[in-house]
């Protein structure tokens, strides 16, 4: 029985130190990605301020900083969140900022997804119809919308996330990541 006890024992520690081992990853993985992004969007600020391309490193409307392409900002007022966006999605992207997974800002089907860090979009759940969200791509020019609506799909609900009647449609992983939460918007101007 004793031998028992130590072989449960011994894997309640292993399992203890493996978890705060994960913990701290996540923790340091949230910490860069704000530090990034932050970096990220002071070098895209200062471009747009200085308003001046000629002789910037853009391609197809995009900036391009270390080694990653950004469309421009996205800004959520009420949960105080400015962020670069991605031009394109891989994992690897989604560790740095929001990614474009879908869709355009001028076809009106535009679906950006990002981390639940809570430097990034862990706090989406928190939106409620008629929060404003803005996109400033690095023309200069800016895109409104009006929050619509906030659900919960499950990861499997792909074309529901990309198959819609919205103009923007922002997501993440719940906090257990079993689903997504994902908000809904509407252009308003």
């Amino acid at each position: 029985m004793k031998k028992i006890s130590k072989i449960f024992f011994g894997l309640g520690t292993i399992l203890i130190i493996l978890s705060i081992f994960f913990l701290i990853n996540d923790l340091n993985e949230d910490k860069l990605a704000g530090a990034t992004s932050k970096k990220v969007l002071g070098i895209i600020e200062n471009d747009l301020d200085n308003n001046d391309n000629s002789n910037k490193n853009y391609v197809d409307d995009t900036i391009l900083i270390d080694g990653y392409n950004y469309i421009g900002i996205i800004e959520i007022p009420s949960i105080n969140l400015k962020l670069p966006v991605i031009s394109t999605f891989d994992y690897d992207r989604l560790k740095i900022a929001p990614c474009i997974y879908y869709g355009s800002i001028e076809t009106n089907d535009l679906v950006i997804c990002g981390h639940s860090y809570k430097n990034h979009f862990r706090y989406l759940k928190e939106l409620k119809s008629g929060d404003i969200i803005t996109i400033t791509d690095m023309n200069s020019n800016t895109y409104y919308y009006e929050v619509a609506l906030v659900e919960i799909l499950k990861p499997t609900e792909v074309l529901e996330m990309i198959e819609s009647s919205f103009d923007l449609t922002l997501y993440t992983c719940t906090s257990d990541s079993r689903n997504r939460i994902t908000v809904r918007c509407n252009k308003i101007k």
